[in-house]
């Protein structure tokens, strides 16, 4: 049987602090594999041979697929497509957010053969068996009856039936973790031992203007069963000793009643294990009262990380968050009593965000910082996803969108925003101090990071940090650049 091969490409500079596992394609591994087809899956941020590997899983593959964020990480993917071009005709096919946003885009370039629109998990499944019969039968067009995708032919792009959104995420088998080498990788570390990172839920209701999830989940939110939860958690830590797990759904907490049933399922089963979420929000906190808290925290909950944006109310309004500052406040008092790890992230630069309103967002983080002493704030500059609210509201200020997918991959987090014609000089040098000093700012950033020396760097870096994000000391940044140069050679 031929092989099937998954390259998860690196996605920047951020992932020297710890590298977590290549969930995305696990999940779309997983059908396929239960299916008993032979899954390659090649990690271009661990495995410093990639080519090698790649070039010799080739000579057996019925395909290869990658993924891709909107940003540097379609720089990486490219790379990946091009050598397989190059050295085999093995048909390439792209997923992931990027792809599935603006997939006609993607496949007007050279090196890509296919696109997996949205979910995949039972698309690249029947991909696989639509290639599969096509080899056999080059002369019948297979991949017209697989919903779901977009792919080309006699040079103009097919787009097939959309694939409706799975409902029942139970019926997905666990992921494959056998396919890589767990070692390799880190969620979060609390304790002492091994972390990991999970998914039970996709999507998120709300409408935040920024968010890819408008756009790629529709504002739909669905969530494995507590129970299928608990199992998921149980399996990583029988077969791994994972002792701790950063959850990364973008909304955990969306259905309420669902968050107070796994609560009382760790509770009831006993189950040791420490824990925190990437996705919560100040909407969900502020109907938990202390009481329940205190059972969250009791279960093994000791990080949540909520958006919070902007300091600014107007802003706030502008970017439809749904929150008010009042009410962040109050929260932030509250959960004070309760998670020893907090992480609450800004965005800054949106379009008509003047001095004065970035300048609040500092302040209202140091007051979240004195009211809580477990607050790491995390400042990140505006990227614009593609097709989303903001993505209108920066063509308004005269955003000049990539154009093709190479523009793309030059975009990104990585420095695309000083071309944002709305920002100044002098904007765009304090976010930059800003974005870099947060980390750093607090005591709080030690369990993000996976590699000791770098705890260390950033313990004696921390009252340097504190000084230039209070004082909006944004000159000789020098250590930034060093944190640049050092990133590239833990790669």
């Amino acid at each position: 049987m031929a092989d099937i091969i998954l390259i998860q490409p690196k996605a920047g500079e951020y992932e020297a602090a710890g590298i977590r596992p290549p969930d995305s394609l696990l999940a779309a591994a997983a059908l396929p594999h239960e299916k008993g087809y032979n899954i390659k899956i090649i990690d271009q941020r661990t495995d410093k041979n990639w080519k090698m590997l790649l070039k010799n899983h080739l000579k057996n593959a019925l395909c290869m697929g990658t993924t891709a964020m909107t940003g540097q990480q379609i720089k990486y993917a490219l790379e990946i497509s091009k050598f397989v071009k190059e050295n085999s005709d093995v048909p390439v096919i792209w997923g992931g957010v990027h792809p599935s946003l603006l997939p006609e885009q993607t496949l007007k370039n050279k090196y890509i053969d296919i696109v997996v629109k949205g979910e995949g998990d039972y698309t690249f499944y029947e991909l696989i068996i639509a290639i599969e019969k096509q080899r056999k039968n080059p002369n019948k067009d297979y991949l017209k009856n697989v919903r779901g995708i977009y792919y080309k032919k006699n040079g103009k792009i097919i787009r097939t039936e959309l694939r409706p959104f799975l409902q029942d995420l139970d019926k997905l088998p666990n992921l494959p973790y056998d396919l890589v080498n767990m070692n390799d990788y880190f969620g979060f570390t609390i304790k002492e031992g091994k972390s990991i990172t999970l998914m039970t839920s996709r999507g998120c209701p709300f409408r935040c203007a920024f968010c890819y999830n408008t756009v790629y989940y529709k504002n739909k939110w669905r969530g494995m069963s507590a129970e299928k939860t608990i199992e998921r958690i149980k399996y990583v830590k029988d077969k791994f000793g994972v002792k701790n797990i950063y959850f990364q759904d973008d909304n955990f907490c969306a259905n309420v009643p669902r968050f107070k049933k796994i609560i009382d399922l760790i509770l009831k089963e006993k189950i040791d294990i420490t824990w925190g979420l990437l996705g919560s929000r100040i909407n969900s906190l502020k109907y938990m009262d202390e009481k329940f808290l205190a059972r969250v925290v009791k279960a093994g909950c000791i990080n949540i990380d909520v958006g919070i944006e902007s300091g600014s109310q107007r802003i706030l309004n502008l970017i439809c968050k749904d929150i008010d500052l009042k009410e962040v406040i109050e929260v932030n008092k509250k959960i004070s009593k309760f998670f020893t790890k907090t992480k609450y992230t800004f965005i800054m630069g949106i379009p008509s965000e003047t001095e004065k309103e970035l300048l609040q967002s500092i302040r209202f983080a140091l007051k979240l910082c004195k009211d809580n002493s477990h607050v790491l704030p995390i400042f990140n500059i505006l990227f614009v996803n593609p097709g989303t609210a903001m993505h209108n509201l920066a063509l308004k200020y005269g955003y000049n969108e990539p154009k093709n997918l190479e523009k793309w991959a030059n975009s990104g987090r990585e420095g695309e925003y000083k071309e944002y014609p709305w920002l100044s000089k002098k904007m765009i040098k304090m976010m930059e101090n800003f974005e870099f000093t947060s980390f750093f700012a607090t005591k709080n950033i030690d369990y993000k990071i996976s590699k000791k020396y770098l705890k260390l760097l950033a313990k004696v870096y921390q009252p340097i940090a504190k000084y230039r994000f209070k004082n909006n000391f944004p000159h000789f940044l020098i250590e930034k650049r060093l944190a640049s140069v050092l990133s590239r050679s833990v790669k």
